[in-house]
């Protein structure tokens, strides 16, 4: 299936990216996430990517969290704001089950109860608005792919069966660590662009419109051997002798963004 172009809202969508931002940022943990699909993106480059997976996750827990704890203070506007907002993205939510007239200091918290499963709905829906932002902030995803590799190993550094993932027979070497697969043309195309035809460490063009000696790499920013993912958020352009230097460690990149004008 080749990219296309996509009628993206934007509607709020800072105020879930740093959500997610911060969530990162302070280590928040994959919770209550589809366990299946997490390992189906882990082994093999899917469209659904990990990040994917987090940002749904990681929103509704915060939203959950925010309506159990704050739900006295949930007021009409508030709910009319998430009613118009999901509207802009074709999904119904329904003010049905709160009652403002009700003295209920758990009303906020009914309600979302009620509406949770449209709530859930609507993260799938925006994650791709939010991945698409992050998926150029480099050194947001270098902390991101950390936080994965958290799911796939203990403290001791041992592999982990984090929440008894099914993970299908001989996926995974025998240190726990995931098999290595090619990295699809789209993934390619995607990591190519979002770096600018650069290398990520030495900023060396890898276009082959300037030197076409320079031979491009397709990197795991978290290496393999070191528990990282074949997922698209974990690639980065390298040219070869950087790849070579780097080898299986992990390092943070000397990211460089060029300005527009």
């Amino acid at each position: 299936m080749s990219s296309e172009f996509r009628n993206f809202k934007f509607s709020s969508i800072y105020e879930f990216v740093n959500i997610v931002s911060e969530a990162v940022e302070n280590g928040f943990d994959f919770w209550n996430f589809n366990e299946d699909l997490f390992v189906q993106s882990a082994l093999k480059f899917n469209r659904i990517t990990l990040l994917h997976i987090y940002v749904s996750s990681t929103l509704l827990c915060y939203y959950s969290r925010f309506f159990r704890k704050s739900g006295d203070c949930v007021e009409k506007e508030y709910v009319d704001w998430w009613i118009h907002l999901m509207k802009d993205y074709g999904i119904r939510l329904r003010r049905t089950g709160y009652d403002v007239d009700k003295e209920d200091v758990n009303a906020g918290w009914a309600w979302f109860q009620k509406n949770e499963t449209t709530f859930m709905r609507f993260f799938d829906v925006i994650s791709d608005e939010v991945v698409y932002i992050l998926f150029n902030d480099k050194q947001f995803l270098v902390q991101f792919n950390r936080l994965v590799r958290n799911v796939l190993i203990d403290e001791d550094g041992t592999y982990a069966e984090y929440l008894e993932l099914k993970w299908p027979q001989n996926a995974r070497n025998d240190d726990g660590t995931i098999k290595r697969c090619n990295i699809p043309k789209w993934v390619q195309q995607a990591v190519f662009h979002r770096d600018k035809g650069r290398c990520v460490f030495c900023n060396k063009d890898l276009t082959g419109l300037v030197n076409t000696l320079n031979i491009k790499n397709y990197d795991h920013i978290i290496p393999l051997k070191d528990y990282g993912t074949n997922d698209p958020c974990n690639i980065q352009l390298t040219c070869e002798e950087c790849n070579k230097k780097k080898g299986g460690k992990d390092i943070m990149p000397q990211y460089k963004y060029q300005s527009w004008w």
